[in-house]
């Protein structure tokens, strides 16, 4: 018997709704894709810029205390030498997860974030090893009975230069985290809250 050319047509139906609707499922999931990846990396953005504006205001938040404690008791007491030590702590928290900056779509924000976290970091560093150093020549220098003359002339001299050295990185803190309030608040939009 033979197929008359009217079930071929029947066929072609099933096959076109078929092959209409294989293609109508992928459209959809490209689309579905497409829509899922958008809002994660929304999402992601929005993650780092929590990240980095907690990180950036809780040293804020730091160094307004060591720099408080200077003007009370000892200017370089161990309070104030611990307060900067927290503080470099908090930005080394930063530098962990650095490689979550890149989620941030605003490459000049981007740019604001990592250059302020560099000339804070490093003047703070500065800081705290020359403190290290001026505590351990004023130990050499009261102990003082291994120095002769021209070793205890010396030791001030270095040590005067130390504590210029380390009122110039204090300067150059002070003058970086006077900049942190405005890099927060480019970054709230972002993030969908205030960190003041």
């Amino acid at each position: 018997m033979r197929n008359s050319v009217f079930d071929y047509i029947d066929n072609l139906d099933t096959l076109l709704a078929v092959v209409i609707g294989a293609l109508l499922a992928t459209g959809g999931a490209l689309v579905a894709e497409l829509v899922q990846d958008r809002l994660g990396q929304k999402r992601r953005e929005r993650d780092a810029a929590r990240f980095f504006g907690e990180i950036l205001a809780s040293v804020d938040r730091v160094l307004d205390r060591a720099f408080a404690s200077m003007d009370v008791g000892e200017r370089w007491g161990d309070v104030t030498q611990r307060l900067f030590r927290t503080a470099a702590r908090e930005t080394a928290i930063y530098e962990r997860n650095r490689e979550r900056l890149f989620e941030i779509r605003d490459i000049e924000l981007r740019r604001t974030i990592h250059t302020h976290f560099l000339v804070e970091t490093v003047p703070l560093l500065a800081l705290l090893e020359d403190s290290e150093e001026i505590a351990q020549m004023e130990k050499d220098l009261h102990d003082g009975s291994h120095l002769d003359d021209a070793n205890r002339k010396t030791t001030l001299d270095l040590l005067a230069v130390k504590r210029e050295n380390r009122e110039v990185a204090l300067r150059s803190v002070q003058s970086a985290h006077a900049r942190t309030e405005d890099i927060c608040r480019q970054l709230e939009p972002i993030a969908g809250l205030s960190f003041g």
